[in-house]
């Protein structure tokens, strides 16, 4: 029994801002504010040269076994924060950016639950006839959504190429006519 715990604690390593954290899983009350601390503390992460690279953008894709290919890390992000938070079970193991707003909880077209903080979002590209951005959830108001995600500029124009693949981790303002869908992971 004892044993069978120990072997527990030890093949699950649950990471916060560096830390392993001893624990179980929990999606409990704390999980949101989890996920917003986890992520905020990687605003104003930048990649190295600008392709995609650099140590902390290699440990994002790892998180979905991507790690030095320079791919777009979006959707990864989101999975790196929610392991980070505690949450390895929960939402896709993916750097698929639709696969983090499958069966939304709320769409543009159709409304549904308002996002919550640490809810995950994404932007539908006409260009890739797909969602093609995603990110995470800090805050939702009546037209606008604070942001925070990752492989974008701070600066960049809405549905730009900067927009969806820029330069790091940044929190934005975007309007949530912007938004194609957002899930709820969590309730």
């Amino acid at each position: 029994m004892i044993r069978a715990l120990l072997l527990a604690i030890l093949l699950t390593p649950l990471v916060c801002h560096g830390q392993h954290i001893v624990g179980v899983e929990t999606q409990g009350p704390g999980a949101r504010d989890r996920i917003l601390s986890v992520a905020a503390g990687l605003i104003g992460t930048t990649e190295a040269t600008g392709r995609n690279d650099g140590r902390r953008i290699d440990a994002i894709l790892a998180s979905v076994g991507l790690e030095g290919s320079g791919a777009p890390y979006c959707a990864a992000f989101n999975r790196w924060v929610y392991d980070a938070a505690n949450l390895r079970a929960v939402g896709p193991r993916s750097a698929l950016a639709s696969k983090w707003v499958q069966a939304p909880t709320w769409t543009i077209a159709r409304g549904g639950i308002p996002p919550l903080p640490g809810d995950t979002w994404g932007i539908w590209f006409a260009s890739k006839n797909r969602v093609a951005h995603t990110g995470i959830v800090r805050s939702w108001g009546k037209t606008v959504v604070v942001t925070i995600e990752a492989n974008t500029s701070p600066d960049a124009v809405p549905g730009s190429a900067a927009d969806r693949n820029g330069d790091g981790v940044w929190s934005k303002r975007r309007l949530i006519r912007q938004i194609y869908a957002s899930r709820n992971w969590l309730d």
